[in-house]
């Protein structure tokens, strides 16, 4: 049997969603609950807050969210308000930070959802001071390296803004490590010293001792200085491999599956798709797919990239379509492959971290693309 018993089980079991659309994510429940524990043991005793931003790396905010609360997670990173805004709705009792408030500042809605914001300049300090009171707590982002967002080195060197950060209740204060992924970048320690230099500051300024955070998900590999009181782990908990070029120590926990909508037998000299950028050398046996550059299936494979059937590697003909793929199923013998049979485009035999480098990019990107419409289903 050219597919495996397990892709026939989640041909089967799934039909309805793939009725509909043609193609699945499958969340694999367990690699998560595998990588939380490789996350609890990396970050030793510091708190963990998840960083679910981006609809859950294109997964599902509320999903992945619930997924955290009933491993025990009380504290989440969001990227803005209306994601705030529709995980508080869901979600009464847990902590939400927001990393970016956007313009104008909002104070208000902030209250109102129990947001907690994550300031990231003097004018969103003095906007907060404006409109809050000293028990509204916020986080306090200084900017060591990345010259993104936040606070800038000087500025907490500078004595006029004493008064301002004493006016205000850090909860933590927080920065964002630019070549994490790279352990022997001299960045990290750079930013790691400085950092703390400015955490040791205002911590005299506000008489407090304020907590802090330097690690993202591949921060925790960097060693044990880094940890801090609280870390923000993101991608790992999908198993997006924290450090490039270096075996992944975690279990990825998405695949994606398409369908085989039509089957056709094409003669010497036919061409496939938009601008006949093929034309084959011989009769051959093609397959159409549910799935195109609107699923994040990029046009740059075109007549390069590939599926998987089985085990075996089966090439996209031709130009990759809004919602359709052609494949090269010559491989098979003619009605060995059925339409409604499903092709891998990654999960077992090829890892999402290989799928981005063949589309020259990284699995953050594939994740955040590919998820937008396509159903996910949690096994």
């Amino acid at each position: 049997m050219a597919i495996n018993k397990n892709i026939e089980d989640i041909k089967y079991k799934y039909k309805n969603y793939l009725l509909q659309s043609g193609n699945l994510f499958l969340i694999n429940k367990k690699n998560i609950i595998y990588n939380s524990s490789i996350i609890s043991k990396k970050s030793k005793n510091a708190i963990i807050s998840p960083v679910v931003k981006a609809n859950g790396y294109g997964m599902g905010v509320l999903t992945i969210t619930n997924i955290l609360i009933e491993l025990g997670y009380k504290k989440i990173f969001l990227a803005n308000i209306a994601e705030g805004i529709e995980v508080r709705k869901k979600f009464k009792n847990i902590e939400i930070y927001i990393l970016n408030v956007g313009k104008p500042f909002n104070t208000n809605i902030l209250k109102k959802y129990k947001l907690i914001p994550v300031i990231n300049s003097l004018e969103e300090i003095k906007i907060w001071i404006e409109n809050s009171q000293k028990k509204d707590s916020c986080i306090l982002h200084i900017d060591t390296a990345m010259n993104r967002l936040g606070i800038s080195y000087s500025e907490v060197l500078d004595k006029q803004n004493k008064i301002l950060f004493h006016k205000l209740n850090i909860k933590y204060v927080m920065t964002h490590l630019a070549c994490a992924e790279e352990k022997k970048n001299i960045l990290n320690l750079k930013q790691l010293k400085e950092f703390k230099k400015c955490a040791k500051i205002l911590s005299k300024i506000t008489k407090c001792s304020i907590k802090s955070s330097i690690c993202n998900s591949s921060g925790l590999w960097l060693g044990s200085k880094y940890i801090l009181d609280l870390v923000r782990p993101g991608a790992a908990f999908w198993g997006i491999n924290p450090q490039n070029n270096k075996q992944n120590p975690l279990k990825e926990a998405v695949s994606l599956y398409a369908q085989i909508t039509q089957i056709k037998k094409i003669s010497k000299n036919s061409s496939i798709g938009y601008g006949q950028t093929v034309k084959m050398k011989k009769d051959t046996i093609i397959a159409t797919i549910s799935l195109g550059y609107s699923h994040g299936f990029s046009r740059l494979l075109s007549n390069k990239g590939s599926v998987y059937i089985g085990n075996k590697k089966i090439n996209v003909l031709g130009r990759i379509s809004m919602d359709l793929t052609v494949i090269d199923i010559s491989k098979f013998t003619y009605g060995e492959i059925r339409t409604g049979d499903l092709v891998e485009i990654f999960g077992p035999n090829r890892s999402l971290e290989k799928f981005a480098k063949e589309n020259k990019t990284i699995p953050y990107e594939m994740l955040c693309n590919m998820g937008k419409n396509i159903p996910k289903m949690i096994v």
